[in-house]
């Protein structure tokens, strides 16, 4: 047994534990082997995971390089039990590095004293390392082992353990509570660079306004951003705060009341923010949720972590725009609740039961909600409320939300609801996502009159979650119309739809939006002259910024009709982006690549662009490469597609449009045909200003660029 001086260190970046003169070293897992421990099972039998091993993989919060971990090989499955040798209690407290499940049914940690458990602790959620103290005063001078279990072979059967002493000194995190008058309208949070969010809870008068967890920063030099939640209709009264603060942290006396958020850096400008794209303020997003037009306005919200730039926690954040170009926050829509435990009316208006998952949005065409005031309608939000169901929300103003109560959840089926209101019928239809034994994956398609009321009356199999259903003109041809069902990946079936069954045209799903490109989008309900604008989740690479993840472009959705005789689904910008463009930087027009001119290339001077390509075979080509920073798509005329993308030629020529910001490189193939959009690590390395296009063809190619235009692009921020 090794006796520790006093040491402070954090080797590879990742540790912040400190350790007092006196501790007992138990076990460091620096070894290649678990030396003189008892392994059960499959789950330790490898050794230490190690970063320099490559084992690691996401863990934070280890020391040194070796750490105790049943996550094998990538996988959770792995079952089993680590039992230290015998050792003689001497210190107060049994301090360690603690990560994993936050079930002890599942995985922890026990402490046997003479062969009897007298402590058993599960981690704080999470792929962090905590620093952790077990008590274990009252059992000085006997003999103990030390149990690191793993008996779940599912997502969280899993623990992580380091840095296992014997110490006089506690550490690790304590329940603390701060009352605090509400003297503006929003709290401002500290959030840290690294750890493990925990539970906060805010109440007002005993009525719960926020619950969610977080990870804060314990001291100033631990702050990456700061974060903020809405306390706009609090002003004036006393919140209580509870969260848990590290032993000897200030959090507390930093959380602070404030009109504005706080930046770091500069607002909306900073490196990765797109800026012409809509993204969030700070927080993680995914998917866009609740799209709908009201009052003179799109409304767009979105599933959000406010306090964190991981996934978590699910709010619905809120922005709004009169011409899809230029948004403005505002204050979060839905705000996740703690579970069932906490009555209705103690809890938030705005607040569900559990997480704020995937929905829609809609206006009360029917006055269904009997909320609609004279004309003035009613604005739904319909959101899967984890524990609950599927529930509604409504607006008078488009701002403030409160639940609908007369009917709570709604009584459908299933997650993820689009909500249609079916003029021929006067029907309101839910498309929602279940999964059973009966159906698999699936669409459980309801109608209802009054929106409390559903009835049944189909199961589209053989799609995945996120549905959106929508009518559009063939070719704009508004007395020829056809629906479209369409899942998370955009994949989608074209059909028709009598209010009460989706009959498709065809046996395969189509694709215009390629898979992986962006994910779970949907339309804005009640657009003027039924437009469908789209818009999805861009997974982006922020590392680093006070945001993570953001949305693709505005898109217009058309449905027409192609060289086969068949129907297809085309997706281009939204004409008002082109408000953006400022002139042209550059114009080229009849460029034709042969023998002697087979590549021309043209730098950008910016890092913001909407580019025009329109390329002309000329005779028999074979490919023609288009390359725009490090993104590089070779076109084959003979199969007229981008390696597996379709893209058709019309009269013989292929149109592009290529959309380049700072995070995203879009791109529109063949007047829509097909979508693709590259985050911005296909853009690494590519400096502001360094970005050019660039266009080869083979020998004896007879390709001919009509146009090639790039238009520099406006802030939307500024």
């Amino acid at each position: 047994m090794k006796i520790l001086l006093l040491i402070a260190f954090a080797a590879m970046g990742l540790g912040n534990l400190v350790m007092a003169a006196g501790d007992l070293l138990i076990a460091d897992f620096e070894d290649d082997r678990y030396d003189g421990w008892t392994i059960e099972g499959d789950a330790f039998r490898k050794g230490p995971a190690s970063m320099n091993a490559g084992t690691a993989y996401q863990v934070t919060g280890f020391m040194g390089d070796g750490f105790a971990s049943s996550y094998r090989g990538h996988s959770l499955k792995p079952m089993g039990k680590l039992t230290s040798p015998e050792f003689t209690i001497q210190r107060d407290y049994i301090n360690l590095l603690l990560g994993g499940s936050p079930s002890t049914h599942s995985a922890g940690v026990k402490v046997l004293v003479e062969g009897e458990q007298v402590a058993c602790i599960a981690a704080v959620k999470g792929f962090h390392l905590n620093e952790t103290s077990i008590p274990v005063k009252a059992f000085r001078g006997k003999k103990a082992r030390i149990e690191i279990y793993d008996k779940n072979p599912g997502y969280w059967g899993l623990i992580l353990v380091d840095q296992i002493r014997q110490s006089d000194t506690k550490v690790g995190f304590e329940p603390v509570t701060r009352d605090m008058k509400i003297t503006d309208k929003l709290l401002l949070f500290p959030v840290a660079k690294s750890g493990t969010s925990r539970r906060m809870v805010i109440t007002v008068a005993g009525i719960v306004v926020h619950d969610l967890t977080a990870c804060l920063a314990m001291s100033e030099d631990e702050i990456a951003w700061w974060g903020y939640l809405d306390m706009g209709d609090q002003i004036g009264k006393t919140a209580t705060i509870k969260l848990e603060e590290e032993i000897g942290g200030s959090v507390r006396e930093m959380i602070e009341c404030a009109a504005e958020p706080r930046c770091l850096l500069p607002k909306y400008g900073e490196k990765y923010r797109p800026q012409f794209h809509f993204s969030q303020l700070n927080g993680w997003n995914n998917d866009p949720n609740g799209m709908v037009y009201f009052n003179g306005r799109y409304h767009l919200f979105w599933q959000c972590n406010p306090l964190g730039t991981g996934w978590g926690n699910m709010y619905w954040g809120h922005a709004s725009s009169p011409d899809l170009v230029n948004w403005t926050e505002h204050k979060r829509a839905l705000r996740s609740g703690g579970g069932k435990g906490v009555p209705l009316e103690q809890r938030h208006p705005s607040m569900a039961t559990g997480a704020c998952f995937s929905g829609s949005g809609n206006v009360d065409h029917n006055n269904a909600t009997g909320l609609n005031v004279g004309d003035q309608k009613t604005l739904l939000l319909f959101n899967s409320d984890m524990n609950a169901g599927i529930s509604a929300f409504y607006s008078h103003d488009g701002i403030n939300f409160q639940r609908w109560m007369q009917k709570y959840p709604l009584g459908i089926t299933g997650r993820d609801a689009k909500f249609v209101f079916h003029k021929p019928t006067g029907d309101w239809v839910a498309v929602s996502c279940l999964e059973n034994k009966e159906h698999g994956r699936h669409f459980p398609i309801f109608t209802s009159k009054d929106l409390q009321n559903w009835t049944l009356k189909q199961n589209f199999t053989d799609v995945h979650e996120c549905p959106e259903f929508m009518e559009l003109p063939v070719d704009g041809d508004e007395s020829n119309k056809r629906w479209v069902l369409m899942e998370a990946s955009s994949e989608y079936f074209i059909g028709s739809f009598d209010g009460k069954t989706f009959v498709p045209e065809h046996e395969e799903k189509k694709v215009t939006m390629i898979p992986r490109s962006c994910y779970a989008g949907q339309c804005f309900s009640n657009s003027p002259g039924g437009r469908a604008v789209y818009i999805g989740w861009a997974g982006l690479a922020t590392e680093g910024m006070p945001f993570n993840q953001g949305f693709t472009i505005p898109m217009d959705l058309t449905l027409r009709t192609v060289k086969d005789g068949s129907l297809h689904l085309f997706a281009n910008p939204v004409k008002e982006v082109e408000s953006l463009r400022k002139s042209a930087e550059f114009r080229e027009k009849d460029i034709e690549l042969t023998d002697g001119n087979r590549s021309f290339s043209k730098a950008l001077s910016g890092e913001l662009y909407d580019i025009t390509v329109a390329l002309r075979k000329k005779g028999a080509p074979k490919t023609a490469t288009i390359t725009i920073g490090k993104v590089s798509l070779v076109y084959n005329f003979a199969t007229e597609r981008f390696g597996k993308i379709a893209a058709p030629l019309k009269d013989g020529r292929l149109n592009m449009r290529i959309l380049v910001d700072r995070a995203t490189v879009e791109i529109f193939m063949a007047d829509g045909y097909s979508y693709r959009l590259q985050t911005r690590k296909a853009m690494s390395g590519t400096k502001p200003g360094a970005i050019s296009i660039k266009l080869d063809a083979p020998a004896d190619s007879g390709v001919v660029v009509d146009e090639l235009t790039a238009y520099p692009m406006k802030s939307i921020w500024q």
